[in-house]
């Protein structure tokens, strides 16, 4: 994203010295650097740091870009110290990774208050108000905040961070700003810095060895002020760009919800005279289904409730009806066969709701769910029909599938075989239907074949079916589209 690659130029640039203007008042940071050694030699003879060892001379092979005149190269450890470590002998406010908000590289809600007995083996370094900690382990997750709080009972965090101590007031702020510019991000997560696979981690002290940039104190307020004045902006961008970028994703999904929304309110087509009335076509199926229960093709089901005026969703055309699904369509769940048969009728198909992730509208037949059919004495499910996941919440999302031929589908799946009524039209008006509104209970919602045949259904006359199966399936691969780029 832009804004994500502003940001990192512009902490770039701000530990570059291109950010500010360089002023002959502020001095040079070679005085600053005198006054920061002399502070830590103090603190030596007071006992309150231990001497480090010294830390080499940075050779010109390390510098890694140009800084002005009046700054000056440092490694981090010459600058800096910590207050070291101790076992907790008393209650205490452990930090560890998970309190660091590393998207706001902020403390998060801090609740883990421990006694010393249950303090963890890595509850080790002492930390005080107005001290940086960064997270050592993977830190490309920039697990790095300032302590911007006093914190009671004492705060004491994980081995796992480095603590960042500086005796010169408003230096940790710009510190700061130097651990998450990409010059140290780069340095902390090099091969040479960063040990091991899955954690990978920089020790103390290859993290002290780290070559900064130091400005004078006045520069370093001014490039903080910058900062907090720009960044501000760029987060807004952010917001704005992540904003972009979901409606992006999501538009695909919502031009085909349209679509299919359009298509069954008899908005995407045309209605024509010679078309005739839907009624006519219910008429027809009735006939069908009962010719078809006399020779026990299908069950005779009970009797659906008449629709009601509040249950309309929305208008349609003067030539469609409302129906409940189970009135123009078989509606039954699958079975999972206890064994695999063989004889003359040869393989059939058997699909679960795995095989419903496959593209298109029909599902493919796939060999390694074949069943030899044989002694089985079940009914197979009837062709054309429409597949679907009976539970598993957002697994619903967009798993309906044409089966176009007899086979079996297992008892998470249910499937609707039309009478008369196009398969195809009758597949893209269920994509319309958001399961997860219709399913029942909270583990494993699922959709009841009672639910199913229950659903008010929009008929059209069957011309009219197929044109706007022919229309949305022009359109629908549009939308595919726009989701591949």
């Amino acid at each position: 994203m832009i804004a994500e690659r502003l940001r990192k130029a512009v902490l770039q640039a701000a530990i570059q010295g291109k950010l500010t203007q360089q002023l002959p008042q502020d001095g040079d940071a070679r005085d600053l650097l005198a006054e920061i050694t002399a502070e830590k030699e103090q603190l030596i003879r007071e006992g309150k740091i231990k001497r480090q060892k010294p830390l080499p001379e940075i050779t010109e092979d390390e510098i890694p870009f140009e800084i002005p005149e009046n700054w000056c190269w440092v490694r981090l450890g010459t600058v800096t110290h910590n207050h070291g470590q101790k076992v907790p002998d008393d209650v205490f406010t452990y930090i560890d990774i998970s309190s660091i908000d590393n998207q706001a590289n902020k403390l998060g809600s801090i609740s883990k208050v421990l006694s010393p007995a249950q303090a963890p083996s890595r509850a080790r370094k002492v930390v005080k108000y107005g001290d940086v900690i960064y997270s050592t382990v993977r830190p490309y997750l920039h697990n790095i905040c300032i302590v911007d709080k006093e914190i009671i009972p004492e705060p004491i965090v994980s081995t796992g961070f480095a603590v960042v101590t500086t005796g010169v007031e408003l230096a940790n702020r710009y510190l700061f700003r130097v651990f998450v510019s990409p010059m140290f991000d780069s340095y902390a997560n090099d091969a040479e810095n960063s040990k091991g696979v899955a954690y990978p981690a920089i020790n103390d002290q290859r993290f002290q060895r780290a070559p900064i940039p130091l400005p004078p104190l006045s520069e370093q307020q001014r490039i903080v002020a910058k900062l907090e004045e720009i960044l501000p902006q760029i987060d807004k961008l952010q917001a704005v760009e992540e904003e972009l970028a979901k409606l992006q994703d999501e538009f695909p999904q919502k031009l085909k919800n349209s679509l299919l929304q359009a298509a069954i309110q008899g908005k995407l087509t045309e209605q024509l005279p010679e078309d005739g009335d839907a009624r006519e076509l219910l008429a027809e199926i009735e006939t069908e289904k009962q010719r078809l229960i006399k020779e026990g093709k299908i069950k005779k089901q009970k009797l659906l409730p008449a629709i009601t005026q509040d249950e309309i969703p929305f208008e349609i055309p003067e030539n469609w009806c409302w129906v409940r699904l189970g009135e123009v369509s078989e509606v039954s769940a699958g079975t999972t066969p206890k064994a695999h048969y063989v004889s003359t009728r040869g393989v059939v198909p058997f699909y679960k709701v795995a095989d419903m992730n496959l593209s298109g509208n029909e599902i493919e037949m796939n060999e390694s769910s074949c069943f030899l059919a044989g002694s089985y004495k079940g009914r197979l499910t009837p062709f054309p029909s429409v597949i679907y996941p009976k539970n598993g919440g957002a697994v619903f999302t967009n798993k309906r599938r044409i089966v176009s031929r007899e086979c079996l589908v297992d008892l998470n799946t249910g499937y609707c075989s039309p009478v008369i009524l196009s398969v195809s039209y009758l597949y893209f008006w269920l994509m319309s239907v958001d399961f997860a509104l219709i399913s029942a209970g909270t583990a494993l919602p699922t959709v009841s074949a009672s639910t199913i045949k229950d659903l008010l259904l929009p008929l059209p006359p069957l011309s009219e079916q197929q044109r706007i199966v022919a229309k949305l399936e022009e359109l629908l691969p549009l939308c595919d589209a726009l989701d591949v780029q």
